[in-house]
């Protein structure tokens, strides 16, 4: 099992978005950080970047996953449009 943690951003960032969405965001993460090889939702690395992303509807979760210390660190939380700049 790994541990989640967020950047302060990631975190000022969920608390902006619709209520329902982060609360699905946030159940999908903890999900991940259980078992990352097992999970079987919208969870793909990034091309060309070492981050994992996590869709849910129109937003996005941008991920880093430290497996020598067993960390899921939430980088970024936002619209599709907006996450990836």
């Amino acid at each position: 099992m790994y541990s989640l943690k967020f950047k302060k951003s990631a975190i000022k960032a969920l608390r902006k978005i619709p209520r329902p969405i982060a609360q699905k965001i946030m159940s999908e993460l903890e999900s991940i950080a259980r078992d990352p090889e097992s999970y079987n939702g919208d969870w793909k690395p990034l091309k060309g970047r070492p981050y994992w992303r996590l869709r849910q509807g129109g937003y996005r979760a941008i991920c880093s996953i430290d497996d020598g210390q067993l960390v899921l660190l939430v980088l970024k939380v936002g619209a599709r449009g907006d996450v990836y700049k």
